[in-house]
C-alpha cells in the first residue's frame, strides 16, 4: 500500500502498516453491510505525526474517514444500525457524545483502535472516522493522550499534546547539581514553576491543548475572526457543482483552513428547500479553533 500524507509541509509518512490496513478494511466492510447497494467512500486517509522534543516525528497515527450515503426512506439504515453492526463485528461502545439536535454521535473501541461514528441531521451523512494507536519508528514512548485529529482542542506547540515538560518528560531526576539539562540535585526539573517539577508543561498547564485565549491569539495571527458565538451552522453563500452529499463531503474534507490545517470534524445538516437540497457542513478547525462552514445546493434524488 502506498504511503499517506502527513501534516502539510512535512515529509510523507511511512507506508501504511498492517494494523491500519485492517482498520480500513473493517470500516469498509461494516459500511458495505449497512448499504449493500451503495458503495462506501473513503473520503480521506491521513496521518497525525507524533513528536517529542525534536521537530522530526517519532511516530504516526493512521486515520481513515469513511462515509455512506443515506436516503430519507424510513427503513434506511442509520445510526443505531451502525452501532449494532460494530457490536456484531466485536467493537465495544466506549462513550456516547452529547448529541446536538437531530444529530447522533458515539465512539466505539476495539483494543487500541477507535472509531467515531456520526450521523448528521436531515438525514445527513453517516460517517466513520477511525484511527490506530500511534505506530513508532523505533522504541515505544507510550501512547500520547491524543493527537491533533483526536483532540478536543488545539495541540500545545511546546509539548505537542503530551501535557508534560519536554525536557524531563514528566520524570524525576536524581542527584547532580544542575547543568545542561536544567535540573538540579532535588530530583526536580527547572522547567516547572519554582522548581516544583518534574512534570507538567508550563505553556498548557499539563492539558496538552491551548487555552481559549491562546487559540484566539493563534486565529488572529492568520487574520481569522475571533468568533465565540458558538453558532455551529453559520450561513456562508451556497455553492453548486456537486450531484450528491458524499461528493460535497469529499470536497469539504480536502479543503484547508486559512491557518493551513485540514483537520476538522465536520458535521452535516441536510434539508429540503424548494426544488433542491441544501447541505451545510460546519466544524471547528483543529489547528486554530476557528469555526468553518460551507453550504451546497444539491439536486433532489
Amino acid at each position: 500500500m502506498t504511503s499517506t500524507t502527513g501534516e502539510q509541509g512535512h515529509e510523507r509518512a511511512p507506508a501504511v502498516p498492517e494494523s491500519a490496513a485492517w482498520l480500513k478494511g473493517q470500516l469498509l466492510e461494516i459500511a458495505s453491510a449497512l448499504y449493500p447497494s451503495r458503495r462506501p467512500v473513503v473520503v480521506r486517509e491521513w496521518t497525525d505525526p507524533v513528536r517529542l522534543r525534536d521537530p522530526a516525528p517519532v511516530g504516526h497515527r493512521f486515520l481513515f474517514l469513511v462515509c455512506a450515503g443515506r436516503d430519507d426512506h424510513p427503513s434506511s439504515p442509520g445510526f443505531d444500525d451502525a452501532l449494532n453492526a460494530f457490536d456484531v463485528a466485536g467493537w465495544n461502545l466506549h462513550r456516547r457524545s452529547s448529541d446536538l439536535p437531530g444529530e447522533s454521535g458515539a465512539t466505539v473501541r476495539r483494543g487500541d483502535f477507535e472509531v467515531r461514528i456520526h450521523e448528521g441531521k436531515g438525514p445527513g451523512i453517516l460517517s466513520f472516522t477511525g484511527w490506530t494507536p500511534v505506530v513508532y519508528t523505533e522504541g515505544q514512548p507510550g501512547q500520547p493522550p491524543f493527537t491533533r485529529s483526536t483532540s478536543s482542542g488545539v495541540l500545545c506547540d511546546d509539548c505537542h499534546g503530551w501535557g508534560v515538560c519536554m525536557i524531563c518528560e514528566g520524570r524525576p531526576y536524581s542527584g547532580g547539581s544542575g547543568g545542561s539539562g536544567g535540573y538540579g540535585g532535588y530530583g526536580r526539573c527547572w522547567c516547572s514553576g519554582n522548581n516544583a517539577g518534574p512534570g507538567l508543561c508550563l505553556e498548557c498547564a499539563g492539558q496538552g491543548v491551548f487555552t481559549a485565549e491562546e487559540a484566539s491569539w493563534k486565529r488572529r495571527q492568520y487574520g481569522l475572526p475571533d468568533d465565540d458565538s458558538g453558532d455551529a451552522f453559520p450561513w456562508p453563500a451556497a455553492e453548486g457543482g456537486h450531484d450528491s452529499n458524499i461528493s460535497a463531503f469529499t470536497d469539504v474534507s480536502h479543503r484547508a483552513c486559512s491557518c493551513g490545517e485540514f483537520r476538522c470534524f465536520w458535521r452535516n445538516n441536510l434539508s429540503r428547500v424548494d426544488d433542491h437540497l441544501l447541505s451545510r457542513f460546519a466544524g471547528t478547525c483543529q489547528g486554530c479553533a476557528a469555526q468553518r462552514a460551507y453550504v451546497f445546493t444539491l439536486p433532489l434524488a
